[in-house]
């Protein structure tokens, strides 16, 4: 099954090679996550943008999602809206939990702040759109980020991620600060 989501992803990002794209690692205490986002499609209101990320911890909790979010930036406004939906799949310990959430992430980042932009992101699957052994499943933070270059910015954020599970206890995935680095190309 992870081969086929894995061919299934390799063959969307290769399919939008000319496109713009993101590489961003998070670095916490205990855990490690990666994103890939790339351009869909260009709009005159914003741009269609497929992502990839997989959350690893040292308690062996892993955690993949693939979105679909629709990014607009104002010139008029110093912020950045992306809206849209992350499929997820998590093992942890001896659950299995999937959950299709919606959400956000909004960025606000004025000229005359030099380069530092203020940001937070909230997910949501409530129990009618999650699965196997999820009743619901969130991701919310908030975070700093600093643009060094064009291609290049780092951040600094906290988040939290959360499975409740069916007949047990909720299991935090993630929970605490992060570094972050973030390469576009």
């Amino acid at each position: 099954m992870y081969r086929r989501i894995i061919l299934l992803v390799t063959a969307l990002f290769a399919s939008n090679a000319a496109s713009a794209a993101e590489f961003n690692i998070q670095l916490g205490s205990d855990t490690a996550r990666f994103m890939y986002l790339t351009e869909a499609f260009g709009q005159d209101f914003g741009r269609l943008e497929l992502e990839f990320g997989y959350l690893y911890s040292q308690d062996s909790h892993s955690l993949a999602n693939l979105g679909l979010l629709v990014r607009g930036e104002s010139i008029s406004l110093p912020m950045i809206v992306t809206i849209g939906m992350r499929l997820y799949y998590a093992k942890l310990d001896t659950y299995e939990v999937g959950a299709l959430a919606i959400g956000g992430d909004l960025l606000v980042s004025p000229e005359s702040w030099g380069g530092l932009g203020i940001g937070g992101f909230y997910f949501n699957a409530p129990g009618v759109v999650s699965f196997m052994d999820a009743t619901d499943l969130v991701e919310y933070g908030a975070y700093f980020n600093f643009q060094i270059t064009e291609q290049a910015r780092f951040g600094l954020g906290y988040k939290h991620i959360e499975a409740a599970i069916e007949g047990a206890a909720d299991i935090v995935i993630d929970d605490g600060g992060y570094f972050s680095l973030t390469l576009s190309f």
